[in-house]
C-alpha cells in the first residue's frame, strides 16, 4: 500500500463537505479521514472499516475531489470514494442523509437603521414588517 500525503498549502481554503447540498462541515487536517469527521458531525453512514470488511462505507460523490491517504482496497467507480482512507481536496458534495446530523446553520441578523424622518408611519410599519418576515425566513 502506498500513502500519500496531504496537500501542504497554508493559504488554501479549507473544503466544504456537503450532504445532498447541505452543508456539514469545514474540514481540517485535525479531522483525520473524512470518516472520521462524517462520525463527528452524527452523519448515519455504515462503515466495517475497523472490522477488517473493506469497502462497507463506500459513497457516491455527486461533486469535488479526495484524495487518499492508504490506497483503497475495495474497487470504486469514477463517482465512489471511501471516506475511511480519504479526505477532500476541495470542496465536496456526498449522497449521504444530513438527517440527524450536526449541520452548519447560518444566523443573519438583519441591520438595524435609523427610520428617517420624511417616512410616514403606514411606511415604517411596512419596513417593520418585511424586517421581521425576512429575519423569519433568514433563521429557519
Amino acid at each position: 500500500m502506498t500513502s500519500k500525503k496531504r496537500p501542504q498549502n497554508l493559504f488554501a481554503k479549507a473544503p466544504i463537505v456537503r450532504l445532498q447540498g447541505q452543508p456539514v462541515l469545514l474540514f481540517t487536517e485535525q479531522q483525520g479521514t473524512l470518516l472520521q469527521a462524517l462520525e463527528a458531525k452524527k452523519v448515519k453512514i455504515f462503515s466495517e472499516c475497523r472490522n477488517g470488511f473493506c469497502g462497507a462505507c463506500k459513497t457516491r460523490v455527486i461533486s469535488g475531489k479526495v484524495s487518499y491517504l492508504n490506497e483503497p482496497l475495495a474497487e470504486l467507480k469514477h463517482d465512489e470514494c471511501l471516506p475511511c482512507c480519504c479526505v477532500p481536496t476541495e470542496d465536496l458534495e456526498l449522497d449521504l442523509s444530513p438527517e440527524g446530523a450536526a449541520v452548519v446553520t447560518y444566523s443573519c441578523q438583519p441591520r438595524q437603521s435609523k427610520p428617517s424622518l420624511a417616512k410616514s408611519k403606514q411606511t415604517q410599519h411596512e419596513a417593520s414588517t418585511t424586517h421581521t418576515l425576512k429575519q423569519e425566513v433568514f433563521e429557519d
